[in-house]
């Protein structure tokens, strides 16, 4: 949201039914000071390239600020995917991150066990689709958000502006926390910018397993490109059997330095970023590890890369296939100690062990070398 620009409140709803309703909550977010965007006002940006359905979702992905849900007796027009509109913003403002607010009839809440229990009922005195049980369902039973019953647009408005108060508390908070360290330069994603500032119990290592999964997943283009084979890149030329099998080597002993440094960096590095016990961790380094992990990981992908670029004689083709596979291993442990990691922690901290020890090892193991030696040496045989 630019500077100097209002907070957008986003609507979302059926029209032809909530209609007034709609109105009197655009009277609400002119009242507050808020920026409202609803599908009916001029002001709703339109591309005219695109339809109603990719208008609406691209208006939240680019414009909203806050995002309400109010849902009726209506589930709404339905596109290719069997969805509403207003479902598919919903998903859209969820896969965002936004503060979302859902307000839906009482009526249907009070319906909704029935439902469960004769899902083949007519309830059509009250909604036009069964999708509409299924859509309150989903928002009920993944616990991702808080489901507001209302009557009438006093019950929304009424709600809201207490909401949007607790909503400004929490800012102003974040706010003077973030003040305290310049955070733009740590360059902290989402997920462990919120650790930091929030500081639970643990955070220093909460924090350090969580932008470690960031940081990996920057690279994950990377691992698609070593998935399929291709790499966009200046052609090596190894057409000379004697620089092959030099060019090889040194890869290889570049391989284990990696490792060498990858383990280094984590043995030497991980108690002074979190701190001893008792002490606070030093972010700045907390961010410097994990970077540097991620890097490490990201050196072996482009080691990996490069063999996808080779210009060998035929002969050398399958040593050099078998060399590129030394890799897998190793990123196939980076990824499994990232992406397990913050669990680990979590269950730690929630039952800790009797003795108050923990360890978390990264442990590569050597890959199996047999048949690239066999190959090679055979082929210096054959030379």
């Amino acid at each position: 949201m630019p500077k100097g620009s209002r907070t957008t409140l986003f609507v979302s709803s059926t029209c032809y039914d909530l209609a007034q309703l709609r109105t009197d909550l655009r009277d609400f977010a002119e009242s507050m000071g808020l920026e409202p965007m609803l599908s009916e006002l001029d002001t709703f940006p339109v591309d005219p390239s695109r339809d109603t359905v990719e208008n609406c979702i691209d208006a939240v992905r680019t414009r909203a600020d806050v995002f309400l849900l109010v849902v009726g007796g209506r589930y709404g027009s339905i596109n290719d995917t069997g969805k509403s509109i207003t479902n598919l913003e919903y998903l859209e403002a969820a896969a965002r991150g936004i503060p979302k607010y859902v307000f839906v009839k009482s009526e249907i809440l009070s319906l909704l066990p029935i439902w469960r229990d004769n899902p083949d009922a007519d309830f059509s005195s009250t909604v036009d689709t069964p999708k509409l049980f299924e859509f309150v369902s989903h928002l009920r039973d993944n616990g991702e958000v808080w489901v507001f019953p209302f009557n009438n647009v006093q019950d929304i408005t009424s709600t809201l502006r207490k909401q949007l108060s607790y909503l400004l508390a929490d800012c102003l908070e974040i706010r003077s926390k973030m003040l305290t360290v310049e955070v733009s330069s740590l360059q902290l994603g989402p997920e462990s910018l919120r650790i930091f500032v929030e500081k639970p119990k643990g955070w220093e290592y909460l924090v350090f397993a969580k932008l470690l999964q960031e940081r990996i997943r920057l690279h994950e283009h990377k691992k698609l490109d070593a998935e399929l084979g291709i790499s966009f890149g200046p052609v090596i030329d190894l057409l000379d059997r004697p620089k092959a099998f030099k060019w090889v080597s040194g890869k290889c002993a570049q391989a284990s330095q990696t490792v060498q440094h990858l383990s280094l960096a984590l043995n030497s590095g991980i108690e002074k970023a979190v701190g001893e016990p008792g002490e606070p961790g030093d972010i700045h380094r907390i961010v410097h590890l994990a970077s540097r992990i991620a890097d490490g990981y990201s050196q072996i992908l482009d080691w990996t890369l490069e063999f996808s670029r080779l210009n060998v004689e035929p002969e050398l083709k399958n040593l050099m296939a078998l060399a590129g596979m030394l890799s897998a291993s190793m990123l196939n442990e980076i990824e499994t100690y990232a992406s397990s990691l913050y669990d680990k922690i979590c269950e730690v901290i929630a039952s800790p062990p009797t003795d108050n020890i923990v360890k978390f090892t990264l442990t590569f193991t050597a890959p199996d070398t047999t048949d690239f030696f066999k190959e090679m040496e055979r082929l210096q045989l054959s030379s």
